[in-house]
């Protein structure tokens, strides 16, 4: 896992994000520091705001903020298939 040093502000890359009752739910990816390092932040926000409580989402909710994020270029091509081969029995 990579944490972002709080002194450093985080450069955001790309983001998706869909509505999700009175809040919407985010994916980013951002820039961990000068080293070219990228990392994936999942997050709550209202009214232009970070929420400080989980994001919460149904599984549908799920699978629309990961394919918005593949088409926005969030995550890369190559993750579904990374994902498949980890949950493949």
């Amino acid at each position: 896992m990579v944490e972002m040093n709080k002194s450093v502000q985080a450069k955001i890359i790309a983001f998706a994000s869909v509505d999700i009752g009175d809040h919407e739910a985010r994916i980013e990816k951002y820039s961990t520091g000068g080293d070219g390092q990228t990392a994936i932040r999942l997050s709550a926000w209202r009214n232009g705001k970070a929420l400080a409580q989980p994001l919460a989402l149904s599984e549908e909710q799920l699978i629309e903020l990961l394919h918005k994020a593949a088409h926005d270029g969030v995550i890369s091509n190559g993750f579904v298939g990374k994902l498949r081969e980890k949950i493949e029995i």
